[in-house]
């Protein structure tokens, strides 16, 4: 049976007596927990849970989780290993491509919100490291923009620079489709899962359009049972390559929630240049809160150097998987106060070009770095204007249930971590290659990242999937 036929078929179907009214005092104690995980290469952002007017049975038999769509991704064809196979590589090519072949206009919106959103999220970071994943968390807010209605919506919809739901949902699954990357050398796998509860019914034409329009997987669960966490965490760990099973360790649902939404993107790119072993040395990093000794990857390349009039920039790409944007902030400023400079953030949303650019010899010093940040998502987005969704009486979720009355969004979070090392990136982007100009290098330029910096990496899309502060590298 296929995943639409399954979740037609289950989905709604629910015995009326397993969801009885709940008591004053319950429907008085609407709760907020936290069903997040973490993201470097990964991020969950906007991991919810809700809380209803109807309670769950007390007599549930324990059960394995319920898979009622399954999310079907596109295949790519392996990255030749053999550059002289024509064929194999025409094939990988023309699939690539045809991911890459998006409608005009898909990403309009988005430059606003990343801006809008980065600004909020990165705020404060004086001290210690600040990640944030601009795309991950408009993925999550897609797929809650479909749950809710009214106003609820509308502040969705204008937080995410989208004139209506159904531009919203076109322009997520091009989106995701521009970006994805999976050829066994390469990796940007976006996604999303709805986590419902078994006791109660959902509407189903939701929850299709949310699996067809994002690429999500839907499940069906007892959240008090033991087995149902455990298929949570052993998604989320698949999702994020394993490298977060510390943070999904502690993810627990709670015996009552509606629905758990996790959004995952795993990244994994190799530098087109890779660092050389054998150059890096220890080195002194001054930290916002004192210097601290770390390894830094030395290089002399020739490649653009980019600059304004309180920073300076580089880029390193990865194969097949866009690339990474270093930006120095002068001694005279910090990266916190580049956050309200305009040229940084036309650099930011630039894809390669930039007015203030020059090919030149450039000396290297890059700090291997392993940073994480866990954020609270609640105050950026009263902050942005997503307020009605999180309090009981203004919330509009009557697309999720029928039975809508008395729920609401409660806390959202995004857990990112981003390493850096010798060979590669582990974070979230999409790949390009590098094309240098063909003039020689007329200049030399150092970029020692040897103070607290801004970094971004990019897909090869153009859109920018992490940015972060750097104040203390280890």
């Amino acid at each position: 049976m296929k995943n639409r036929d399954i979740l037609l078929d289950v989905i709604g179907e629910t015995d009326e007596e397993l969801v009885p009214e709940l008591t004053e005092k319950k429907r008085s104690r609407i709760k907020r927990t936290v069903i997040g995980g973490v993201c470097a290469a990964a991020v969950i952002a906007g991991a919810v849970t809700l809380y209803p007017k109807l309670g769950r049975s007390p007599d549930r038999s324990a059960g394995s989780c319920t898979v009622l769509a399954a999310a079907v991704y596109p295949q790519i064809p392996a990255y030749p290993g053999d550059e002289d196979d024509y064929g194999a590589y025409q094939a990988w090519s023309e699939a690539v491509a045809e991911l890459r072949s998006q409608p005009e206009g898909y990403t309009d919106g988005f430059d606003t919100f990343f801006v809008n959103s980065t600004q909020v999220f990165l705020s404060g970071a004086e001290d210690g490291n600040a990640v944030y994943s601009p795309l991950s968390l408009y993925m999550a807010l897609g797929v809650t923009a479909e749950i809710t209605d009214g106003s609820s919506r509308q502040q969705i919809l204008d937080v995410l620079g989208q004139s209506d739901i159904e531009t919203l949902r076109a322009h997520s699954r091009s989106i995701w489709q521009a970006d994805y990357m999976d050829d066994g050398m390469a990796k940007c796998v976006l996604a999303t899962s709805l986590w419902t509860n078994s006791s109660l019914s959902y509407r189903a034409d939701t929850m299709e359009q949310i699996a067809e329009s994002y690429y999500s997987s839907v499940y069906s669960g007892d959240p008090a049972d033991e087995g149902y966490s455990t298929a949570l965490h052993e998604w989320l760990n698949e999702q994020t390559g394993e490298l977060l099973t510390d943070y999904v360790s502690g993810i627990e649902m709670d015996p009552e929630m509606v629905l758990t939404l996790a959004s995952t993107v795993d990244y994994c790119g190799k530098w087109v240049d890779k660092f050389s072993a054998e150059s890096t040395e220890q080195s002194v990093f001054h930290a916002a809160g004192g210097d601290v000794t770390c390894d830094f990857m030395n290089a002399e390349r020739d490649m653009e150097y980019r600059w304004g009039e309180s920073f300076s920039s580089v880029s390193l790409p990865l194969e097949n998987n866009g690339h990474m944007k270093l930006i120095l902030p002068d001694e005279s400023c910090s990266p916190a106060d580049l956050l309200s400079d305009t040229e940084v953030w036309e650099l930011l949303k630039s894809q390669w070009y930039y007015p203030n650019s020059k090919y030149v010899t450039v000396t290297l010093s890059v700090p291997k770095f392993d940073v994480s940040s866990d954020t609270d998502l609640r105050e950026g987005l009263l902050r942005l204007g997503v307020s009605d969704v999180f309090t009981p009486d203004t919330a509009d979720l009557s697309p999720l249930t029928d039975e809508a009355e008395g729920i609401c969004l409660s806390q959202a979070k995004q857990d990112t971590r981003v390493t850096i090392d010798e060979d590669g990136c582990r974070a979230s982007s999409m790949t390009v290659m590098e094309v240098c100009g063909e003039a020689e290098p007329d200049d030399h330029a150092e970029f020692i990242l040897d103070r607290p910096f801004i970094f971004e990496i990019m897909s090869a899309a153009g859109l920018p999937l992490f940015v972060g502060i750097v104040n203390v590298p280890v």
